[in-house]
């Protein structure tokens, strides 16, 4: 799962926020962006309210992840996206 290599690069670059998470919460929530183009918006949007992370896959050459602080601001705005492995919800 592509959502490891970006948990590391985050526990890397943001090494306080990391150990806080660890004690504080521990939970993963793996969503789905809709494409790669998606993906990218989400992350430029969410990198200016939490410290966040994004992962480029170099054997598809492409973003395949994004991991950020799920603050609880920042989980109300993502809690329109699905979880991985179901589908998206349909705007009437």
């Amino acid at each position: 799962m592509q959502t490891a290599h970006s948990v590391a690069d985050f526990a890397d670059q943001f090494p306080t926020e990391f150990k806080k998470w660890k004690e504080d919460s521990n939970s993963i929530i793996s969503l789905s962006a809709k494409s790669e183009q998606h993906l990218l918006v989400l992350f430029d949007k969410f990198s200016q309210l939490t410290p966040c992370v994004k992962f480029f896959e170099p054997d598809i050459d492409a973003y395949t992840s994004i991991t950020l602080l799920g603050t609880p601001e920042v989980r109300k705005k993502l809690s329109n996206l699905s979880l991985i492995g179901k589908k998206q919800k349909e705007i009437v």
